[in-house]
């Protein structure tokens, strides 16, 4: 589980984003390109998309959370509510009971699923609201009314949180920003050659035993170019896993499964 921690934002991305880094690197000093670049473009062309859109995934993931909870203590309010009545029969409140736990099977399987075909779930909905509807008389007024207030709080709940899986964040934006992450080295490799060369011949030049050291960076100039691309596709990767909360894709997304629990 601890290892599992560190390498769950590690996929096929990160592979290409290490080689793209290796490749840009091994240009720079075959061509001998060394330029000083302002590197506060980052932010602007990779660090701020990716802060945006990571920023928006969590933001959704807390409010399918909020909805999920007010869908299931909906549901359990008018599975008491049912309880509550002398006028249903056992049997009668046994099939309700069912049904609730039927519309929570439903919401799950559908979030889970690829599929946005949500027939099923519409269905076991529709078989609650029949139910109360056949049995209103026997709820009394204030019950009933109780429950139907109830019931739009179960379809708002369902439909917000059947929006936050089907709506994601900018899909332009999430392209953008991983198509200057694959860039970035070609673009970070020059200057790290330059801003560590002048580094290393100020070290040249103040050496005072000996005479001059040739200090030798490429080794260096390699490991920080893997680094921060690495540290980029990461970032990307983790906003990638949360983006969809419900696909179990990541270990930051819900707990579908504690939905299905009855209180």
């Amino acid at each position: 589980m601890i290892l599992k921690k560190y390498t769950s934002a590690l996929n096929f991305r990160t592979l290409i984003s290490v080689i793209i880094s290796l490749i840009a690197t091994w240009i720079a000093y075959k061509y001998q390109l060394t330029y000083n670049l302002d590197l506060t473009i980052i932010s602007v062309a990779v660090v701020f998309p990716i802060v945006f859109t990571l920023g928006s995934a969590f933001q959704r993931r807390e409010k399918a959370l909020e909805h999920l909870g007010r869908a299931k203590g909906a549901l359990a309010s008018i599975k008491y509510c049912f309880s509550a009545s002398k006028k249903i029969s056992d049997a009668d409140k046994e099939k309700v009971y069912s049904q609730v736990v039927n519309v929570k099977k439903q919401l799950i399987t559908f979030l889970y699923s690829e599929s946005n075909d949500k027939t099923e779930l519409n269905n076991s909905i529709a078989k609650i609201q029949d139910f109360i509807m056949l049995h209103r008389e026997s709820l009394g007024g204030s019950l009933s009314l109780r429950v139907y207030r109830l019931m739009r709080d179960v379809i708002m709940g369902i439909e917000n949180t059947i929006s936050i899986k089907v709506h994601r964040t900018p899909q332009s934006i999430r392209a953008y920003c991983e198509l200057f992450i694959y860039i970035f080295p070609f673009y970070y490799a020059p200057t790290l050659i330059y801003n560590i060369g002048n580094a290393s011949m100020g070290l040249e030049i103040g050496s005072t035993f000996g005479g001059s050291e040739i200090v030798d960076t490429t080794f260096l100039v390699y490991a920080l170019n893997i680094i921060i691309s690495f540290i980029l596709i990461s970032l990307f990767n983790v906003q990638e896993q949360i983006e969809n909360p419900f696909d179990g894709d990541g270990m930051d997304d819900i707990k579908l499964e504690n939905y299905e629990l009855d209180y």
